[in-house]
């Protein structure tokens, strides 16, 4: 009787573990997946007689720190949304001022973003804001965000190395020999180019450290965006998310 009662409690045992063990699994996982930081959009469209406008800017939501979370979409939105007010007060005041000959078509706003690495360390993507309010061309205004996961911040280059180490010599050395490859493409065949800034414009895209110039920056506007890409291998381990490169 005892061995029959004893195989029953190990049965009952067993049979509460395979029942509550897992659901509290369940749970754990659910609650980790929800904090972690993703990456949405926020979009505006308006078709309005003297502008039209196409707007679509990241967002992050969920993540641990609500507030961390929330600056880094302020210092999105700050870069693209005052453009926008603007671009709608010109263009109205211009529209109106003008009865007669006005433009056959709208002025119009443009902005989109592209994702070009994602892993478990961080995000990078950069954002193009292009508007046209009359003249011989539109303007196109590149904005870029790496973000850290853990920390759940932005990161400036100078964060992208070890400390101490001088980063900087090689990207300069890369960019000049870039540059020394198709000088005439450049101001004063390349001779504006002094060297990259602490707080340079990058990006991450593959395995490449991205570094770029806005439009008439280095470059005339046929030329576009002066971009070099820099291949994060030559960084070693001083890349503080070279752990990532194989993500």
């Amino acid at each position: 009787m005892g061995v029959v009662t004893n195989i029953l409690g190990i049965i009952m045992m067993s049979s509460m573990l395979f029942t509550t063990y897992p659901q509290q699994m369940c749970i754990s996982s659910k609650i980790q997946t929800e904090k972690q930081l993703k990456l949405g959009e926020k979009s505006i469209n308006k078709n309005l007689n003297y502008l039209k406008e196409d707007i679509r800017i990241p967002q992050l939501s969920d993540g641990y720190d609500e507030k961390r979370v929330a600056e880094i979409n302020d210092k999105i939105n700050n870069d693209i949304l005052p453009k926008v007010k603007e671009a709608e007060k010109v263009s109205k005041e211009y529209f109106d001022d003008i009865k007669e000959e006005r433009p056959r078509f709208p002025y119009e706003v443009y902005s989109r973003y592209k994702i070009t690495k994602d892993n478990q360390l961080f995000v990078s993507l950069y954002n193009d804001y292009y508007e046209f309010l009359g003249g011989a061309h539109g303007m196109t205004t590149k904005t870029s965000y790496t973000v850290d996961k853990e920390k759940e911040s932005l990161i400036i280059l100078k964060e992208l190395f070890s400390e101490g180490y001088n980063y900087t010599d090689i990207i300069n050395k890369e960019i000049k020999e870039q540059i020394s490859k198709n000088p005439e493409n450049y101001f004063d065949s390349g001779a504006e180019f002094k060297g990259i800034s602490e707080n340079q414009n990058f990006y991450i895209e593959d395995d490449n450290l991205v570094i770029y110039y806005q439009l008439y920056e280095l470059a005339p506007y046929v030329f576009g965006f002066p971009e070099f890409k820099i291949p994060l291998s030559l960084f070693g381990k001083d890349f503080v998310y070279y752990k990532g490169l194989a993500l």
